[in-house]
C-alpha cells in the first residue's frame, strides 16, 4: 500500500460528498482507539475503502487518533465535520476470473 500516491484535494473533495451520506461504521469511545477498535477499522476498509468514523472524545484527541489511524492502517483522513471523520484506501483489485 505504501506506493500509493497522497489524494488531490479534489479527490478528497469528492470523497468527503459520498462519506457524507454514509452512516458510522466504527464508533470510537470512552476506551479509545484499542486493538479491537483498531480491527474493525481494518476490516471495514478492506470491505468499504471508504468509511465514516465518529468519536465520542475532545477535538485533540480525535486529531490525535485520526493520525495514528491514518499511518497504522494505510489510509487516507480524507476529512469530516465535528467529531465525525471519513477515511479512504484504496480497494484492492479483485482479480479477473
Amino acid at each position: 500500500m505504501e506506493d500509493s500516491t497522497p489524494l488531490s484535494s479534489a479527490e478528497k473533495k469528492e470523497l468527503r460528498g459520498i462519506g457524507q451520506r454514509l452512516k458510522p461504521h466504527v464508533h470510537i469511545g470512552k476506551q479509545g482507539l484499542t486493538l479491537t477498535v483498531s480491527n474493525e477499522i481494518e476490516t471495514a476498509l478492506l470491505k468499504n475503502g471508504l468509511i465514516k468514523i465518529r468519536f465520542e472524545t475532545d477535538r485533540e484527541t480525535i486529531k490525535i487518533y485520526c493520525l495514528e489511524i491514518a499511518k497504522t492502517r494505510q489510509c487516507e483522513d480524507v476529512g469530516g465535520v465535528g467529531k465525525t471523520r471519513i477515511f479512504f484506501r484504496n480497494m484492492p483489485e479483485k482479480e479477473p476470473n
